[in-house]
């Protein structure tokens, strides 16, 4: 009995500092200079779920857009094809409601050539069943998140 005891004792203090150690990253957010604040809001389960977050910046500049592999130069075209996403986005913060709907509060007016975008999707699916939108609003140095996967 002592025995059991002691190897899971061992046991579990040899796997809490990896567990405690690991944390989310990602590779398009870490590619950005780091984050004077981060707000993160999400809905859903498992697989099923909502996300959005903003990432304020204290200096960020053009050169370290420029600098990322992922993000691009907001172009009149682009306006149109990103506010698709966000109106999707904002349909499903309706129907998940709770603490994501109550602390949404992208104002989609924002949306404008010369800010910096990056859309991720999975390919394997429909348009809008799996997506990263990261948008970058150069009036205000934040980076607002959505991720949606139904």
């Amino acid at each position: 009995m002592f025995f059991k005891r002691f190897i899971i004792c061992f046991t579990l203090a040899l796997l809490l500092p990896i567990f405690s150690s690991c944390t989310f990253s990602d590779p398009i957010i870490d590619s950005l200079p780091r984050y004077t604040s981060k707000s993160f809001f999400t809905s859903g389960g498992f697989q099923d779920y909502t996300d959005y977050a903003k990432y304020t910046y204290d200096s960020i500049t053009v050169q370290d857009f420029e600098a990322s592999e992922f993000f691009r130069t907001v172009t009149y075209a682009d306006v149109e094809e990103i506010l698709l996403y966000i109106d999707n986005f904002e349909e499903w913060v309706q129907i998940t409601g709770g603490k994501l709907q109550a602390n949404y509060d992208f104002d989609k007016s924002v949306v404008s050539k010369g800010d910096f975008f990056y859309i991720k999707t999975k390919d394997t699916y429909g348009k809008y069943d799996d997506y990263t939108v990261y948008y970058f609003d150069v009036d205000v140095l934040t980076l607002y998140y959505f991720h949606n996967n139904i």
